[in-house]
């Protein structure tokens, strides 16, 4: 099918002289790009894993029958679900020489991304327990299973089902949010992103490039949450 000029041109004109290109017929443009796709998804992947364990704790303790567990989980969850996820990474950052921990920026991102993603786990895991049938919840207590037991064998492995759509969307906030690692001078991708754009001063193509690199990886996870998801 043939593109009528005039659309060919505008887009042309939009992308930019091929000129503004040329930086991405180096391997040097791509390796240095690719380094910082590289930690992103370090510190994506470290904050998804502190933030399922952490958040499952704290869903956990908020569905607690004990009111001295379950109100400081709760105000926990509300409070910090309540901030930007850029404060408090900023926040962590700053407040970490100040309480004599020996936080690197990298672990300050990871801190500060975890505080605030594991809120939000744990009200997706709270709210995948509430929707677990009361009944079934009786029946495991009346065959003398604990509270954990209960929670462990069987209302945790329906809740499961139920809430993955969710986190597989979380995960996917994971990745962008790694971001955020940009304001204290991580060179993450979106950082490298910027830098380049000072060398080539090329900033709509570096930032097309990064954001197709970004749609790839959170596509990727995307299709593979919704094929976990048929299958279970």
């Amino acid at each position: 099918m043939c593109v009528p000029q005039w659309l060919s041109d505008h887009l042309l004109g939009w992308l930019g002289p091929q000129s503004r290109w040329e930086s991405y017929t180096h391997w040097t443009t791509w390796r240095y790009l690719l380094l910082g796709l590289r930690l992103t998804a370090e510190i994506a992947l470290f904050t998804v894993v502190l933030s399922l364990a952490c958040g499952l704790i704290l869903a956990l303790l908020r569905t607690s029958p004990y009111r001295w567990l379950s109100w400081p989980a709760a105000v926990y969850v509300e409070g910090v679900r309540s901030l930007p996820a850029l404060l408090i990474v900023l926040f962590t950052f700053l407040a970490a020489p100040r309480l004599h921990l020996a936080l690197s920026a990298f672990n300050a991102a990871i801190v500060g991304l975890t505080i605030y993603n594991s809120a939000v786990v744990a009200e997706f895991i709270r709210a995948g327990i509430s929707s677990v049938h009361d009944g079934l919840i009786e029946a495991a207590r009346s065959l003398g299973l604990s509270y954990v037991q209960t929670m462990r064998f069987v209302a945790l492995p329906t809740a499961v089902r139920r809430m993955a759509p969710a986190l597989a969307g979380q995960v996917i906030t994971i990745n962008k949010d790694t971001s955020f690692a940009s304001v204290i001078s991580i060179q993450e991708l979106l950082r490298r992103g910027e830098i380049l754009n000072t060398i080539g001063f090329n900033p709509v193509q570096n930032l097309l490039v990064v954001a197709g690199m970004y749609w790839v990886i959170n596509f990727a996870i995307s299709c593979l949450s919704r094929r976990v998801e048929i299958r279970g």
